[in-house]
């Protein structure tokens, strides 16, 4: 990965141009766009049990709504500034719902792109007809290792994650635990949607590492509850236990280790870890202590109540979607998809699909609203289609992460899936 980003940039973008020629771009103006509008799409679980997650959908739309109403739409690289009108469908985050979803934005409302879609699963399950159809389907909410390796990147070259992947972010806890807790019995647990492809980058790191894994344990969405899978993941005597699974899940696993009193240093994956989403309905008694890994600024943090962009997020959010909580990340994740669409437009030089893919694939220091200081936006083409590679661990005290250390950049270190 090293030597493919060192490589100039000249040949870099040589190669995404032939990518993009070979997959039938065209140079000319696309469905969904006008020299003042564009229609946006997104697909996300307004209901089922990861209804938590629609707040992604619903804050990037709001996020819309600020930009086209306070800031007069997005100036693109042509010239024209333009307002996104967004069309959001429940997909519960299931795939075949998520591909319906897809067909019904693509064929019925004709939109230009879709962005903050959430789920591995479900994205996985409608990529490769958004490939098909060459609609940009960006910043996704999942950290699925695949929708960045560079053969899955020209394979599907419309696509993009925005997260951190699942194997940076595995990697980077198994660091953390060889370097504080290095005889440590570790615990593993996962849900079957995004957790594989999570545990396996974890399983091959704590290898790596020499780390003792005692017990590895695996839940689907259908359990109603996971307490008897957590007892005996406490029975394995494990006192570090890695959880990677979503917010319903985690607030069950961390009341059942406060009934049963089971106290291990907990590292909780980004996508289960939101401080409204998940460690507020369990409680500050049950999830002090929490530690995951950052990358957004954290709202319920009084050291960025002065923060200009954070300022921003709480009285937008409030004034364009009331029903949303700022302290909730997922909220804050859909308001940096919209700025991050927000951004790659402005780099868009021209009012087509493949213009906005190129500007995509060639972000290099792209900072945006709530990102942390130190971390930015950078993409290489197929060398890298990883927008997020650095974070700061951060320990939660019971109202707001605590940063612990500095921020520890991962940037072109992302282990092959």
């Amino acid at each position: 990965m090293l030597n493919r980003k060192r490589a100039g940039m000249h040949v870099v973008q040589a190669a995404l141009a032939a990518a993009l020629v070979s997959v039938g771009f065209a140079g000319h103006a696309e469905v969904g766009i006008t020299d003042t509008e564009i229609l946006w799409g997104n697909s996300n679980p307004l209901s089922g049990p990861n209804a938590g997650y629609g707040a992604i959908g619903r804050a990037q739309k709001a996020c819309f709504e600020y930009v086209n109403n306070e800031l007069g739409g997005v100036k693109m690289g042509d010239g024209k500034t333009r307002k996104l009108k967004l069309t959001m469908y429940d997909d519960a985050m299931e795939p075949a719902r998520a591909l319906q979803n897809a067909r019904r934005l693509i064929t019925q409302d004709k939109v230009f792109a879709i962005s903050g879609n959430v789920g591995t699963g479900a994205n996985l399950g409608a990529r490769p007809f958004y490939n098909s159809e060459k609609v940009p389907q960006v910043f996704l909410y999942t950290g699925g290792p695949m929708f960045g390796s560079t053969p899955e990147v020209e394979k599907f070259p419309y696509t993009m994650l925005a997260l951190l992947a699942y194997n940076t972010e595995a990697a980077l806890y198994a660091s953390y635990i060889k370097e504080n807790y290095p005889n440590a019995k570790v615990a593993l647990f996962n849900d079957d949607s995004g957790g594989p492809f999570f545990a396996k980058g974890f399983i091959k790191a704590a290898k790596e590492l020499g780390l003792n894994i005692v017990i590895h344990e695996e839940h689907s969405y259908s359990e109603p509850t996971i307490d008897a899978k957590i007892d005996r993941i406490a029975a394995s005597g494990a006192d570090v236990f890695v959880d990677a699974t979503t917010p319903k899940f985690v607030v069950q696993a961390l009341k059942r280790m406060q009934t049963i009193n089971w106290k291990p240093a907990h590292i909780i994956w980004g996508v289960g870890s939101s401080i409204g989403g998940a460690l507020q309905p369990a409680g500050a008694a049950a999830s002090t202590g929490v530690l995951t890994g950052l990358w957004l600024k954290d709202q319920a943090n009084p050291a960025y109540a002065n923060d200009e962009d954070m300022k921003v997020y709480v009285e937008k959010l409030k004034k364009y979607d009331s029903g949303l909580n700022p302290a909730d990340q997922n909220a804050a994740t859909g308001w940096f998809v919209c700025h991050a669409v927000k951004a790659t437009l402005e780099n868009t030089k021209a009012p087509t699909r493949d213009a906005f893919m190129e500007a995509a694939r060639s972000m290099k220091g792209v900072k945006t609203p709530l990102l942390l200081d130190g971390i930015t936006l950078n993409t290489n083409g197929s060398a890298d289609g990883y927008p997020i590679e650095s974070v700061q661990m951060g320990q939660y005290d019971g109202t707001k992460y605590v940063p612990k250390g500095p921020v520890i950049n991962y940037e072109g270190k992302t282990p092959a899936p």
